[in-house]
């Protein structure tokens, strides 16, 4: 199936490891151009060595930006702009979840995730929003959790802020629209990722890789029975970015493998 991303400019936001890398090689499969960033260079010089593997150099963009700065946003963006002629997709993928019940969340951490979870992707889609509008119209892609229907306690902070951002994508769907800018959510559930990586050698390094993920996908009660891939999460994102998703907006995509039970 041809998704129509050829030539299409695509700014991963968080885009160095993870769900945002994986996105950025598949657009790149797709023909599309993608530019990623992250706080940290030797990171994001290594994931731009492994974007060099399935593009060229003309087709990536590569630079450090704190994605809670509203100035380095804004010169990535605008750099990105000028480097590829415009922007198409916005893919707000940069994230960072904190566990902890509400007394035990410090102050600096609430602020943390309502920086990271509400004023990253304000910053970047104020950022975008004109160039997408100078192409006539564009996607914006917010990635979310199902924590923002499903609150979890031992996760408070970061539950909160992902159900303030649900409500601010349909809020932007609604308001973009007579811009033909198309605002939507991908919903993850437990995806395979640095960070599950990072709490399994710090939790459980006893265990191997698939003896971690299958007894954590026993324990959430996951009905597919494991835990998700990060090229799973990436294929809603290049479907929504797609001209096959030209009349979806506003709505959410759950890749959870049928976690949860909220509507």
């Amino acid at each position: 199936m041809d998704l129509g991303l050829q030539g299409k400019v695509a700014v991963i936001m968080g885009g160095t490891s993870g769900v945002g890398l994986k996105t950025a090689e598949m657009f790149l499969q797709e023909g599309a151009k993608v530019a990623i960033c992250g706080r940290n260079e030797s990171r994001m010089q290594q994931a731009y060595e492994e974007l060099l593997k399935i593009g060229s150099s003309e087709s990536i963009f590569a630079s450090t930006c704190d994605v809670i700065n509203k100035e380095d946003v804004n010169e990535f963006i605008n750099s990105t702009a000028k480097k590829f002629g415009g922007i198409d997709i916005l893919v707000n993928a940069a994230g960072q979840s904190v566990m902890g019940y509400f007394f035990d969340v410090t102050d600096e951490q609430w602020e943390q995730q309502i920086q990271l979870k509400y004023f990253a992707i304000i910053y970047a889609i104020r950022g975008a929003y004109p160039h997408l509008k100078n192409r006539g119209g564009g996607r914006i892609i917010n990635i979310n959790a199902t924590l923002s229907k499903e609150p979890e306690r031992h996760m408070v902070a970061t539950a909160a802020t992902r159900a303030g951002l649900m409500n601010l994508s349909k809020t932007l769907s609604q308001e973009l629209a007579p811009d033909n800018i198309l605002v939507n959510s991908v919903s993850l559930g437990v995806i395979r990722t640095d960070q599950w990586e990072r709490r399994r050698l710090k939790n459980a390094p006893e265990l191997s890789a698939e003896e971690y993920y299958e007894d954590l996908a026993k324990k959430r009660n996951i009905p597919l029975g494991r835990v998700g891939e990060p090229e799973e999460v990436s294929a809603a994102i290049l479907f929504l970015a797609s001209k096959q998703a030209s009349y979806i907006s506003g709505t959410t995509i759950e890749t959870a493998g049928a976690l949860g039970k909220a509507l």
